[in-house]
């Protein structure tokens, strides 16, 4: 997986208008509603060459990446800062990533970020325990490079949509 991700990283460059890897695509920040915040991702992977990879795709999609090699060390990271999107391991040291998201959740400012499991478990009972933790999808290892940009650009843009939505209905409430 490692290689995998490492040899379409490098292949995949941005390109102008277009998100990494897929030419003649509209970015994903013109795809997001207006007045929406530069997107920003918390990824939570303990193997280092993995992280750095997905944090490299991420970044030629025009999205910032921050990168925690365990929950703990995220969890302070999260009640630092506002993310738009948890990328995260199961397999973490001493706090596994269910555990982790359950701790995330339970941060106020980080009750409704979607969270993309991305993990070599792959379990149904793995994956529907993901779902009952909220999980926006989750994402088998290895994949292929679009399908981990697919699924971060369709969580975003919908997560931005829900918030335009929100701050539609307290604008026309008051």
């Amino acid at each position: 997986m490692i290689h995998t991700l490492r040899a379409m990283s490098a292949a995949s460059k941005p390109v102008p208008g277009g998100s990494a890897g897929t030419p003649g695509s509209s970015s994903l920040l013109q795809s997001l509603p207006e007045g929406y915040t530069h997107p920003s991702v918390l990824i939570i992977e303990d193997h280092r060459e993995v992280a750095e990879s997905l944090r490299r795709v991420l970044e030629q999609m025009r999205v910032y990446a921050v990168v925690s090699p365990d929950g703990e060390a995220a969890l302070k990271m999260a009640a630092a800062m506002r993310f738009s999107l948890v990328i995260l391991d199961v397999l973490l040291p001493r706090m596994n990533g269910f555990e982790t998201c359950r701790a995330l959740r339970n941060l106020p400012n980080m009750r409704d970020v979607p969270v993309l499991i991305v993990s070599c478990v792959t379990s149904p009972a793995a994956q529907a325990e993901g779902a009952a933790l909220g999980a926006a999808h989750y994402l088998c290892k290895p994949f292929k490079l679009v399908e981990f940009q697919t699924q971060v650009e369709r969580i975003l843009i919908a997560d931005a949509q829900r918030q335009a939505r929100a701050q539609d209905g307290r604008i026309s409430r008051t």
